[in-house]
């Protein structure tokens, strides 16, 4: 699915996007970018289901454990590798902390919700943790049924309200400067448990895919697949949108319908901070939620469509280098903060537009550089040359 691979491309574009915003020009709301974190949970839950449900649907331990060890060979390399970078090239955070420093290796930084912890080092690489939490239940999930994987759905989305719930009651802060105290974005942005829901509707998405043995071939693009896909692209836009300009203000708005508030509207620039003040669970929803969680059933719903490769769209999509900028992506993902970060420290004068161009060239190369010399030789290393192609 090629046309998937490249969308891959475009979400970690958006992230690096995202990062930049105040750095290479004036800070601006430029919408939840960042989102596409979440577009990664819910492809991953859709890749691996299309590829492993019949493979793992019956497996025995060996299976899974060769499953478990082409999912380390995937990640675990590239993490280290970036790690080593950090290390070398920034200075080293203070206080230093050996466990923080262990747990970022072992990627268990997800899981302690302290800003020092889930946020060090290489700071993109909380992800990384979270999806690693998503490949250890993934074969769990493939020896249930059906149903049972859509009451997880339901669980997982029930479990992110409670903790939504727990962050308003103890009115936790939504970023802890001194990293030594639990904070609502640690709880809900980073947290396995909180982005469980997003990788499981992707599991979903892909129970509906055809089997390996009666995969979907690409045919010559038609009209009405070219409009559906046209279709879902406008809607996400829509959805993003209405993030951007629209949910804060709603929600305003419905509470002063059920006189939960009393304070007027504001300017939509303002409205978010003015909920947070009013109401913590309202300010948790449009900060640690529309931000980041709330277009994933519009990429679930985009991954869907682009994965029939039906349309005009994804045939552009699956153009040659445009699938390659979707392969480094991952290495992409995990080096675009480093090298921001150095440049922040050594360049003083590159907020006129020829700092981001140069910062894009940079995080390209070495991204390509990291997944030829590095991302791809570990996988075949770890897994063996004569590993079979569906691990």
């Amino acid at each position: 699915m090629p046309a998937l691979t490249t969308l891959r491309l475009f979400a970690a574009l958006a992230i690096v996007v995202h990062h930049c915003n105040g750095v290479f020009w004036p800070a601006a709301q430029l919408g939840p970018l960042d989102a596409g974190v979440s577009f990664f949970f819910v492809l991953s839950g859709f890749i691996l289901t299309c590829v492993y449900r019949d493979v793992l649907a019956d497996a025995d331990g060996a299976a899974r454990w060769h499953f478990y060890r082409a999912r380390l060979a995937r990640i675990w390399p590239l993490h280290l590798a970036c790690l080593c970078l950090c290390l070398l090239f920034l200075p080293l955070p203070k206080p230093f902390s050996w466990p923080v420093l262990i747990a970022n290796a072992a990627l268990l930084q997800a899981w302690i919700p302290w800003d020092r912890y889930f946020f060090s080092y290489d700071y993109a690489s909380w992800s990384i943790s979270t999806e690693l939490f998503f490949y250890a239940v993934f074969p769990l999930l493939m020896a249930t049924g059906k149903r049972v994987i859509l009451f997880v759905l339901l669980l997982s989305i029930m479990l992110v309200a409670l903790l939504v719930e727990l962050s308003a009651v103890t009115h936790l802060p939504s970023w802890a400067p001194s990293g030594q105290q639990l904070s609502s974005t640690g709880l809900l942005y980073g947290f396995p448990l909180a982005r469980l829901s997003e990788f499981v509707l992707g599991v979903v998405c892909g129970l509906g895919f055809p089997a390996r043995e009666n995969a979907i071939r690409p045919t010559a693009p038609g009209l009405r697949w070219t409009l559906l896909e046209c279709a879902i692209l406008a809607a996400l836009m829509l959805a993003f949108a209405a993030c951007r300009f629209g949910l804060a203000p709603w929600l305003h708005r419905a509470m002063l319908a059920v006189h939960f508030t009393s304070v007027p509207l504001v300017a939509p620039a303002q409205e978010a901070t003015t909920l947070a003040v009013i109401s913590p669970l309202a300010g948790l929803i449009t900060r640690e939620w529309a931000d980041h969680v709330c277009l994933a059933p519009f990429a679930a719903g985009l991954i869907v469509v682009f994965s029939r490769q039906r349309g005009w769209i994804t045939a552009g999509l699956s153009n040659r280098y445009l699938v390659f900028g979707g392969e480094i992506s991952f290495a992409l993902y995990l080096l675009h903060q480093l090298v921001l970060r150095l440049m922040q420290q050594h360049l003083t004068h590159f907020d006129d537009g020829s700092g981001f161009a140069l910062y894009l060239v940079v995080i390209g190369i070495g991204a390509a550089i990291l997944h030829l010399a590095v991302e791809q030789p570990a996988r075949r290393w770890l897994m063996g040359r004569k590993n079979p192609g569906r691990f």
